[in-house]
């Protein structure tokens, strides 16, 4: 089943653009998604074999959703009531389909509506109305237990937190935890990992502050943490992650800090040591990028179905 991942464009195109895998290895050439548009990157998620993209809209804040089958693409609809000063986050699981965002402007409260096939339920805040970060969220229900959000904090706190729901839908301050003792100069990025037992484990990727990118692993739902390790890859903005349901996921990136916007992916299946998707050996920098693709932000990717690997 496909690897799907949505970009918007470089410079001066605020057009999002969609492809395919069907085998980790090769990419469908890409095609332009009608009527959608935005100065940020784009949200997906799978679920019920259908694709799901979420959106911010720049001149008005406003969140809007497409559906598409794996061929084409809904007419763009707005969110009720959804609004955000940065891009959201959207996520599939065991409980339904969720979308997570910060509030407009310098509201720095989380929102979560739920969807049912049909229509997305009215926004409700997080964490009692609390402040909770001045960027957006990143979420992951891939091989866990429960439902992830990792986000810095508010303000100009640039630590990592992550906290845990048992449906997506209901959240406590009691389950915020801190990630790595490192700070974000952007936003971090969470996946589980594959493994034995019930604890949920977990990836997270960040860039520091000169676009390095820096991973960390959890063996125990977030209570510990490895030391933050390098990999190949630079960004000024965040990392993409994608995992079908047994394997672990793939990475994608964009815009390097000496000016490229190509998109660039690696294979995270060693964890802290990525590889390059077509060769399985260690990536190294300035490897894994998509021919004729560019994006002046990291692309978002999801992946529907059972992967063979």
């Amino acid at each position: 089943m496909p690897l799907y991942m949505a970009w918007r464009g470089s410079l001066g195109d605020t057009g999002l653009w969609w492809s395919q895998s069907r085998n980790g290895i090769t990419w469908t050439p890409q095609q332009r998604i009608f009527g959608a548009m935005s100065m940020e990157r784009p949200a997906l998620a799978a679920w019920r074999e259908m694709l799901y993209l979420a959106r911010r809209e720049e001149h008005d804040q406003v969140l809007w959703w497409a559906v598409s089958d794996g061929s084409g693409w809904s007419g763009p609809r707005a969110v009720p009531g959804a609004c955000s000063s940065h891009a959201p986050a959207v996520v599939a699981g065991h409980h339904g389909l969720h979308l997570y965002w910060k509030g407009p402007d310098s509201d720095e409260r989380l929102f979560h509506a739920a969807f049912d096939g049909r229509f997305w339920a009215p926004g409700q805040v997080l964490f009692n109305g609390w402040p909770m970060t001045s960027s957006r969220p990143s979420t992951t229900t891939t091989h866990t237990t429960r439902t992830w959000l990792a986000f810095t904090g508010a303000g100009r706190d640039r630590t990592i937190r992550l906290c845990h729901s048992p449906d997506g839908t209901r959240w406590n301050f009691r389950n915020v935890l801190p990630g790595p003792a490192a700070a974000a100069s952007s936003w971090p990025s969470v996946t589980g990992r594959t493994g034995p037992g019930r604890t949920d484990r977990l990836l997270l990727a960040w860039p520091d502050h000169d676009g390095a990118v820096r991973c960390a692993l959890s063996h125990d739902a977030a209570r510990r943490w490895s030391q933050p390790a390098p990999v190949p890859a630079r960004t000024l903005r965040g990392i993409a992650f994608a995992a079908w349901d047994t394997a672990d996921a793939y990475a994608a990136w964009a815009v390097t800090p000496d000016g490229e916007y190509g998109i660039f992916w690696a294979d995270t299946a060693d964890g802290i040591v990525w590889r390059h998707p077509r060769t399985a050996q260690p990536l190294q920098y300035g490897q894994g990028r998509l021919d004729e693709r560019a994006s002046l932000r990291e692309p978002a990717m999801a992946a529907c179905g059972h992967m063979w690997r």
